[in-house]
């Protein structure tokens, strides 16, 4: 009887690749090649070998050498980031399939793999379209191969897509509709959203991102900090910058609270104004490995995570499945009605605002503070914890396959 299965993976995320979408597959490919035989099919360049290591077989094509050099990487200065944002945006206006070349390379070298050797089922993550479209028309070539399509991201359901993108993307959407087996993303009300856009499409699942380490903290009677530490790890961006944090804080001296602190920034660019009052108590590190950032959590006494509200529901961010990992408390400046807001109170694991209200965070501080005082540390328990392990995540997946497969 067959155990082992035949599994493609098509994404432009892999390494060399580096991003959270490319963590993400990452894990499917680790965990899912302990039992079964997977190959990828992924974005390089003309020098990118292909490879083959510990029952993984990595199939390079390249994109143009335009796009190549569009890439984002994280040794980029940030104007030659703005630089290469503003370019793409507008080649996304005029040009509909900016990585055609790599979607037909990948497309023939799908088929030759399968022709050798039949696949017993294909994953496609999207974004980008190219990643869909190679497996729709792998499917209408091969329709009794199944196909999961992996949404890491809405469709046409992303509200900062431009009118003529969301009717591209509603097309195919249609397609995976019609040659889709199954459909999974990261939360469930992106899930949910599917569902609605996808009611022929079989199977439904939410595969979270989760954390991908094996780090576990020492939990001692006390193991505070002398001085209160605040922890931030990642850049900022866009929104999601720390002034209102700041203005809380700044008010909370000013208030002549007896309220002593440090805060620590891990690995972003120096873009936001610090207030005065404030200058000596924040310190800014370099980047720094992902396995020291995890240690360096575990260090802090509250880990603060920044996520404005928007018109978007079901965004955990990946940072957050990292703090609760550590079993550290969390600062939550969220949408309270969101999935980060949810988990947090169901794993009673930290302390939530909304990003823009100065009231409800100084609320949340006064609190934090207060428990630390007392070393009440809210955290998740080892149970929780384990079940936001990437491998977890995975195992969900290959449930989802075998369901699938089952004749």
């Amino acid at each position: 009887m067959k155990t082992t299965k035949r599994i493609a993976l098509i994404t432009t995320w892999y390494p060399p690749q580096q991003s959270v979408a490319t963590n993400r597959m990452q894990a499917f490919v680790e965990y899912l090649s302990e039992n079964d035989e997977v190959h990828v099919f992924c974005l390089g360049s003309e020098s990118t070998k292909h490879s083959i290591k510990e029952g993984v077989e990595v199939h390079y094509s390249p994109s143009s050498s335009l796009f190549e050099w569009l890439k984002d990487h994280q040794t980029d200065a940030a104007y030659i980031h703005k630089i290469k944002v503003g370019v793409r945006i507008i080649l996304s206006k005029f040009i509909k399939n900016p990585l055609k070349k790599w979607q037909f390379s990948t497309f023939d070298k799908l088929i030759k793999c399968h022709r050798e050797r039949q696949f017993d089922i294909v994953i496609s993550s999207f974004s980008p379209k190219e990643a869909h479209l190679i497996a729709i028309d792998f499917c209408k070539q091969y329709p009794t191969v199944p196909w999961i399509a992996d949404m890491r991201d809405e469709m046409s359901k992303n509200p900062y897509i431009d009118s003529n993108t969301r009717l591209h993307l509603q097309e195919i959407e249609k397609d995976v509709n019609q040659y889709a087996r199954a459909i999974v993303s990261v939360s469930e009300p992106i899930v949910n959203d599917f569902k609605k856009l996808c009611p022929d499409v079989t199977h439904f699942s939410e595969i979270r991102n989760g954390y991908n380490h094996a780090f576990e903290r020492e939990i001692t009677e006390d193991n505070r900090n002398e001085v209160f530490t605040f922890g931030y790890f990642g850049s900022f961006y866009g929104q999601i910058k720390p002034e209102y944090f700041f203005e809380a804080l700044k008010q909370l001296l000013d208030e002549n609270l007896a309220f002593d602190f440090k805060f620590e920034i891990v690995g972003a660019h120096h873009n936001f104004k610090i207030p005065d009052k404030l200058v000596s108590k924040v310190n800014i590190h370099l980047p720094v490995p992902y396995y020291i950032a995890i240690s360096q959590m575990a260090k802090m006494d509250l880990n603060v995570l920044l996520h404005p509200k928007n018109n978007r529901k079901g965004v955990f961010t990946g940072k957050l499945f990292d703090y609760i990992s550590v079993q550290k408390p969390v600062l939550a400046l969220v949408d309270s009605d969101d999935v980060a807001a949810q988990l947090i109170r169901n794993f009673d694991c930290g302390y939530i605002a909304e990003f823009d209200s100065v009231e409800q965070i100084k609320s949340a501080i006064i609190a934090s503070y207060s428990d630390w005082k007392l070393n009440h540390i809210r955290f998740a328990s080892k149970e929780n914890v384990l079940s936001l392990h990437r491998k977890k995540q995975v195992e969900k997946l290959r449930e989802l396959m075998a369901t699938i497969l089952v004749k």
